[in-house]
């Protein structure tokens, strides 16, 4: 039987688009689990954080499941603190704005208050306000705080500055900024001071190579 030449054509270009598609897809699948080298310290086997509920600053929970599905990157911190926290939080807003489309879509910012007895939600929302609208702050009790710094590995504390009056103390807490998973793990650690733009760079490589790639099939 006679094969008509368009017909050949049709049949050569459906096995091109077959194996065009296999190809791609090998390679997606060799590079999908590929750890992507970033500045902060990674954690080869990335810690499982089990569940807790916390409180943002708009009055919602904040559990696990919102950590699912984006990278989130994590700081302890408090609204009195003299420092540490206002440095990072102006940090983050010098990043933002560097960050691609992909990360914009896919990170988020969130600050945990380690002094829930003095950041209402009110005191909060306006602190992280004043730095940038797209940093998250919640809040909890110690307990559920707790949970969470340990999901971490660290850890904070209550100071007492005059024993006389328990309104004056002050919180110790890690400066470090934690990097969570779209699979709610903790992946990586950042030890501060780092180089403007490297945050920013770091969450573009990785949001790049965790989402660009979906859709393929």
């Amino acid at each position: 039987m006679r094969v008509e030449p368009m017909k050949n054509l049709k049949i050569i270009a459906a096995v091109f688009v077959v194996f065009g598609a296999l190809f791609v897809g090998f390679n997606f699948l060799q590079n999908k689990n590929k750890p992507v080298a970033i500045s902060a310290t990674s954690i080869p086997v990335p810690y499982e954080i089990s569940d807790f509920h916390l409180t943002t600053a708009e009055g919602k929970d904040f559990t696990r499941q919102n950590l699912l599905g984006k990278y989130t990157v994590l700081f302890f911190g408090f609204t009195r603190c003299p420092d540490v926290c206002p440095t990072t939080l102006a940090q983050f807003k010098v990043e933002i704005p560097k960050l691609s489309k992909e990360a914009h879509e896919n990170v988020q910012f969130l600050l945990v208050t380690v002094d829930p007895e003095h950041d209402t939600q009110d005191i909060l929302k306006h602190y992280v306000g004043t730095f940038s609208s797209e940093i998250q702050a919640a809040t909890g009790s110690i307990a559920e705080i707790h949970k969470v710094a340990d999901a971490m590995k660290t850890t904070f504390s209550k100071e007492e500055e005059n024993a006389g009056d328990p309104n004056l103390y002050m919180m110790a807490h890690s400066p470090r900024y934690f990097i969570i998973d779209p699979q709610a793990r903790l992946s990586a650690v950042y030890n501060p001071p780092i180089a403007s733009g490297v945050l920013s760079a770091d969450l573009n490589a990785l949001t790049a190579a965790s989402f660009k790639t979906r859709g393929i099939f």
